[in-house]
């Protein structure tokens, strides 16, 4: 367990617990599907339906990618920065991941929450952070170290 996150209760129990978390979706998820099978009975949907879209594929989707990114993302790209492996940016790959393809940018500083450093670098993840932030359910986001920004 990684020493600062001891201080959160929750992030403790969900530590223990890990399958707590995908177990309650796809209990949720079957629970929607009966639901609507009796509040909406004209809808051509089933419990298991739900189950199989809401539960397995959108957790396929997301492990995919996640190997993704952690593998071609140290494949195709270009290298903005000089890291000690072979991470790269790469658009589509962060299209598709909503801006984790940024990964050479991510490489080069870890803790910034924001992974496209330029405005040109679509990061959706980021935009959603920061939204979040202007309503102050998230604080304290780490932006790109000013040595990013320097001419190279």
């Amino acid at each position: 367990m990684i020493k600062d996150l001891n201080a959160y209760p929750e992030l403790r129990v969900l530590n223990r617990f890990s399958a707590l978390p995908p177990a309650a979706l796809a209990v949720i998820t079957l629970g929607i599907g009966g639901l609507l099978r009796v509040i909406a009975p004209g809808m051509n949907t089933s419990a298991t339906q739900m189950l199989v879209w809401g539960f397995f594929m959108s957790t396929v989707l997301v492990y995919h990618g996640t190997f993704v990114v952690n593998s071609l993302a140290h494949v195709f790209g270009t290298r903005r920065f000089p890291t000690k492996d072979e991470s790269r940016n790469n658009l589509l790959i962060a299209l598709i991941t909503l801006g984790e393809g940024w990964h050479n940018n991510h490489h080069y500083a870890p803790s910034s929450e924001r992974q496209g450093f330029y405005w040109w670098e679509i990061d959706v993840s980021h935009y959603i952070l920061k939204t979040l932030s202007w309503c102050g359910l998230v604080w304290d986001l780490q932006a790109p170290p000013s040595r990013a920004y320097r001419r190279r």
